[in-house]
């Protein structure tokens, strides 16, 4: 890359898990709003997984979409958004449907990290310093065309965008082939 002047690849949670997921299971709309501003790179993506009392157990989520008829309003928190303080926008795993079997009613939802209702606490790790917080969401307003895929399938879009991180994550450190 330095020989030819070019700058380093993008990485980000947009290129490699959001868009995958908005290019399989997106509608056209979500595609034609998310796709352009995440291949310029104009926007960060937090991801709005774990949550406390849960951790990395999914199935177990708490936050809730509640249909507001015109919208959703999500209430909930999350944990160890990795760089929830930065992030423009949040794709986000929610429980849609309470009466629903444990994989099922768990939808993926997008919304602006500005959107009142959303705030943010660092979590501090023994060097004073953490890419990681706390995310709250109270009474959050999310339309309802930012739900990626069907209403309460998102443990399957899920899944799909989790190979994604994990292609990132074990591909963390390559550098293409004659680079030093």
């Amino acid at each position: 890359l330095q020989i030819i002047g070019a700058r380093a690849p993008l990485y980000s949670f947009g290129i490699s898990m959001i868009g995958p997921a908005l290019l399989k299971y997106g509608s056209e709309r979500l595609k034609h709003q998310h796709l352009p501003p995440i291949v310029r790179g104009e926007v960060r993506w937090a991801q709005g997984y774990s949550e406390p009392n849960a951790g990395s157990d999914l199935a177990s989520l708490q936050a809730r979409l509640e249909d507001k008829g015109d919208h959703y309003l999500l209430n909930g928190s999350k944990i160890w958004t990795s760089y929830g303080d930065l992030g423009d926008w949040m794709f986000c795993l929610v429980r849609s449907d309470s009466e629903a079997p444990r994989h099922a009613g768990i939808s993926l939802v997008l919304f602006d990290m500005a959107t009142k209702g959303v705030s943010t606490r660092p979590i501090r790790l023994i060097s004073g310093k953490s890419p990681f917080t706390e995310t709250f969401f109270d009474n959050v307003r999310v339309e309802k065309d930012q739900v990626v895929g069907e209403l309460n399938s998102g443990w399957t879009v899920a899944k799909y965008l989790l190979t994604h991180e994990r292609e990132m994550i074990g591909g963390s450190g390559l550098r293409p082939s004659g680079e030093e």
